[in-house]
């Protein structure tokens, strides 16, 4: 319970702006399609942003590929769900260059991918 408090202090949604999420210093803004880590603006595709949305919007959420698939590209999508892996790597490189966020996206062998703290792990 005090693992889920502290994520729930550390989310900061807001009625009026259902299209901004902000986690600790992460800030991602659909209206703007715009990601800040310390106010400073992240360079991130449409689908990296719409992808990093989806995920922290959803935190310990596990999400196959095709989940982000059919989420993020739409049911008639025709490619190969290793676009997702592309994706992901992308997006993960581009956070790490600024900062941890990239670590919190994990991967579940097996399965597909998550947004959660390292603490989470056992």
């Amino acid at each position: 319970m005090a693992r889920v408090r502290a994520v729930l202090r550390r989310m900061d949604t807001t009625a009026g702006q259902k299209n901004m999420l902000k986690y600790d210093s992460l800030q991602i803004d659909l209206d703007s399609y715009t990601v800040t880590v310390d106010d400073k603006d992240i360079s991130l595709t449409k689908k990296e942003i719409e992808l990093l949305w989806l995920l922290a919007s959803n935190y310990g959420k596990v999400f196959s590929r095709d989940n982000l698939l059919d989420s993020i590209w739409g049911y008639d999508y025709f490619g190969d769900t290793r676009t997702v892996d592309s994706h992901i790597k992308r997006l993960r490189a581009k956070l790490n260059a600024k900062s941890i966020y990239g670590k919190m996206i994990k991967t579940v062998w097996g399965v597909g991918y998550k947004f959660e703290t390292a603490e989470n792990e056992e």
